[in-house]
C-alpha cells in the first residue's frame, strides 16, 4: 500500500478550554468572597452602633470620677444633660430630638430607652436641675438610674433588648 494514498490527518489540538462554566473549586472561591464581604459590612456596622454606646458610657464613667470629686450636683445635671443631649444627637438620623425642651424632651428621653419609659428622676434632672442651679437632686441615686438607661440606649439598626 502507498502511504500516500492512506485516509489520514494530520494532528491537531484540542479546543482552547473556555472560562465558562467555572470549574467548581472557583465557584466555592466565589461564594466564599460574597460571604466574606457580607460579613466584613454587617461587622463594621456592628462596631458604628456600638461606638455610640461605648462612647456614651466612657464618658459617664469620666463624670462619675470628677462628681466623686467636685459633688455638685447641679454640675452633674448639666454634664449629664450635655451627654443626654449629644446621645439624642447621635441616634437621632434628624437630628431634631437635642432642642427639645419641656415634655417633648421628657419623651425623647423615653424614646431612646430600649424598654420605652426613662426613670422619673433621670426625666426630672435633665429638664430642669441643669438650669436651676438651687433644685435639690440625688446626685448618687441619679447617677444610679442614669447608667442603665445609657447602657440601654436604642440605636437606630439595632434591635430591641
Amino acid at each position: 500500500m502507498d502511504p500516500t494514498e492512506l485516509p489520514l490527518r494530520d494532528i491537531h489540538l484540542p479546543a482552547p478550554i473556555s472560562w465558562w462554566p467555572l470549574a467548581p473549586g472557583w465557584w466555592l472561591v466565589l461564594i466564599t468572597a460574597v460571604v466574606a464581604a457580607i460579613a466584613a459590612v454587617l461587622y463594621w456596622k456592628w462596631r458604628q452602633r456600638r461606638r455610640v454606646r461605648r462612647s456614651a458610657l466612657s464618658e459617664l464613667k469620666d463624670i462619675e470620677l470628677r462628681f466623686s470629686e467636685h459633688r455638685d450636683t447641679h454640675r452633674l445635671a448639666q454634664e449629664l444633660s450635655r451627654l443626654a443631649r449629644r446621645a439624642a444627637l447621635a441616634t437621632d438620623p434628624s437630628r431634631a430630638g437635642a432642642a427639645e425642651t419641656g415634655a417633648a424632651w421628657r419623651e425623647r428621653l423615653d424614646a431612646l430607652s430600649t424598654t420605652g419609659s426613662t426613670d422619673e428622676v433621670i426625666k426630672t434632672a435633665l429638664e430642669r436641675a441643669p438650669y436651676r442651679p438651687a433644685e435639690s437632686i440625688d446626685g448618687d441615686a441619679l447617677l444610679q438610674a442614669f447608667r442603665p438607661w445609657l447602657a440601654g440606649l436604642r440605636i437606630p439598626g439595632t434591635a430591641k433588648q
